[in-house]
Formats: structure tokens, sequence, C-alpha cells
């Protein structure tokens, strides 16, 4: 399904961060977080800590998206990312999944997590 791909590319923007009304809009409230250090996180955590978020020198680039349909308004979403750095670096290689449930005529992220994985090929 594009626009979960789509919406999950957005939450990796500063800008989509920084604007707390599309981060309500596109995480559910009930939506629950393990991150790659494996620590865990809810709706509030995320909030907050997206809103203290500095601009940063790179970007994330993500790949080999896979949408897996677990009912017929929720989604699982696979995918691998790495942090790429304005010279070209590349660090924090992960693998990730988010969990989408269609609520009401729109797709809310429940659920994600990142696990840190070997390097791959971009």
């Amino acid at each position: 399904m594009d626009i979960l791909i789509e919406q999950e590319i957005a939450l990796h923007s500063y800008q989509v961060r920084q604007n707390r009304s599309m981060v309500a809009r596109l995480l559910h409230p009930s939506f629950k977080e393990v991150g790659k250090s494996g620590s865990s996180y809810d709706f509030q955590n995320i909030v907050a800590m997206m809103e203290a978020e500095q601009p940063a020198d790179g970007h994330i680039h993500a790949q080999d998206f896979e949408c897996i349909q677990l009912s017929q308004s929720v989604y699982l979403l696979l995918y691998k990312s790495v942090w790429i750095d304005s010279n070209g670096g590349k660090s924090r290689f992960a693998k990730r999944s988010s969990i989408w449930a269609l609520t009401g005529e729109e797709w809310r992220m429940k659920y994600h997590q990142g696990t840190p994985c070997a390097e791959f090929e971009l």
C-alpha cells in the first residue's frame, strides 16, 4: 500500500516531525514504539522527543518495503533504513516494522520497532 510507505517516509522528515498536528494525524493516540536501543515509548514520549529535535545534517534512507495485510484494516510494514550524513557516510543500519490501522478514513501508525542490523547495499 503506497499510502503507508508515503506516510512512513513522511515521519522521517524533520518538517513533519516538528508539526504536532501532522504527527497527531499520522500516529494513533495509543501508539507504542520499541526503539533501536530497546527502550519503549508511547505517543506522548514520541511527540515530546520530536518537538525537542534539532535539524540534522543528513537524512534517513529507507528501502525494501514489504506490506503484509494482517486484517482488512491493519497492515504490517517492514523495511530497512540507514542514516546518511551530509558527507555520504552511512550509519545506524536498521530493520524496521510498523503496524498501521485504518482509523475512520485515515491510516495511523499504532506500533513501530527498530532493530539494529548489519550493513546492506543501497
